[in-house]
């Protein structure tokens, strides 16, 4: 075989076991932040979001999800963790998001009723009044068990997470009509219904989608999590929901999750898509008071990290068929929210290493071939 030919069949094989192999992910623990750590009654942190150098966490500090009674504390963290500032909001949040538009993070409060939404503002540190919804149709008072959980902003709008349908044509995803700096009372669009998250759910008798957090995805997506309530009957099954083109005409992917012997999950907190090879996933321990910093590399941009809570753990899941893989983070009953920040600078996506192979082999080859001519010619000189 000549040189050219080894060259070739050498950076062909390099090539196939770089494209079949996908390596597990490293993984590096520590303690991020702890809510006694800012005080004696700051506890239950849940929500992580991070944004324009801050990572900011909800402690929920068990306050009432209806808004009855109790306050929530917002903490903005530096990268390393220190505290920055503290934002008390009365109420519960539990969804909490870096606005990238405006530099604002938005909190919002009352998952389960009576819910409103405050606008913290990092530069005056100050929180804005809370903004209620138009009702109706949305219901305020005692008989109020809907709320709003989570938010997302995708391609300059706003989306939100609608929780406790009860119907299969109740919404559970909707879009903020007022967009990015809202006032006033809020008004919203319906962009999807609780049967379109589980087609299962066709009648009031069946449990209906338990709709938790909400994410944008680096593809350009919605990423819906219903959550999966375990001692139902039947039991829910924890699901996520991939929205297509949500702003326009969506589509929709609904993806079960379950752990290698087919057990459905519950308590499935939030999902998320790194979109590059390495970073910082932070997680929250509500029951041990705790937030934890991950660094981790090695990573598929395209599969997801999901709080797996009816497992303990944090884990990766096939995008395709929900079987939850590699765990990040095992062991621990109280495992919540999370954020990821890529690293500054991540390795090649796994699907760019066959053309970059190729590319080293084709130069490779050339190389060799300058050499022969070189050597050719310096010996016809020669004689």
């Amino acid at each position: 075989m000549t040189i050219q030919g080894k060259l070739i069949a050498t950076t062909l094989v390099f090539i196939a076991a770089a494209a079949s192999v996908q390596a597990a992910p490293t993984v590096s623990v520590s303690t991020f932040a702890t809510g006694s750590g800012v005080s004696a009654t700051t506890t239950g942190p849940d929500s992580i979001t991070t944004g324009n150098g801050s990572v900011w966490v909800e402690y929920g500090n068990g306050a009432d999800s209806t808004g009855a009674s109790g306050g929530s504390t917002i903490v903005q963290y530096s990268p390393g963790g220190t505290v920055q500032h503290v934002y008390p909001i009365a109420g519960l949040v539990d969804g909490l998001k870096f606005n990238p538009v405006t530099g604002m993070v938005w909190a919002l409060q009352n998952n389960d009723g009576n819910s409103t939404l405050s606008i913290i503002n990092p530069t005056a540190h100050s929180v804005s009044a809370p903004l209620s919804y138009a009702s109706p149709p949305y219901v305020y008072g005692a008989s109020s068990s809907r709320g709003y959980d989570d938010v997302a902003f995708l391609n300059g709008k706003v989306y939100l997470s609608y929780t406790n349908p009860v119907n299969p044509t109740d919404p559970v995803l909707q879009m903020l009509n007022q967009g990015n700096t809202p006032s006033g009372t809020l008004t919203t669009t319906t962009i999807l219904t609780a049967q379109q998250t589980n087609p299962a759910f066709t009648s009031s008798t069946q449990n209906p989608p338990d709709i938790d957090s909400l994410k944008s995805t680096p593809s350009g997506q919605l990423v819906l999590t219903t959550e999966g309530d375990a001692g139902l009957a039947p039991p829910q099954d924890g699901r996520f929901t991939l929205i297509s083109n949500p702003g326009t005409t969506p589509t929709v992917t609904n993806v079960r999750v379950t752990n290698a012997g087919g057990v459905n999950v519950t308590g499935m907190d939030d999902v998320l898509f790194p979109g590059a090879t390495a970073g910082t996933l932070y997680v929250a321990d509500t029951s041990n008071n705790t937030v934890y910093a991950i660094q981790l590399t090695g990573l598929d941009p395209n599969t997801p990290i999901v709080t797996l809570g009816g497992f303990d753990e944090v884990a990766l899941v096939n995008p395709t068929t929900g079987v939850a893989g590699t765990p990040l983070l095992s062991g621990l009953s109280g495992l919540h929210g999370l954020d990821f920040v890529p690293a500054t600078a991540s390795a090649p996506e796994p699907s760019t290493w066959p053309m970059l192979l190729l590319g080293l082999g084709c130069l490779a080859v050339g190389t060799a071939a300058r050499r022969q001519r070189c050597a050719a010619s310096c010996l016809a000189t020669a004689s």
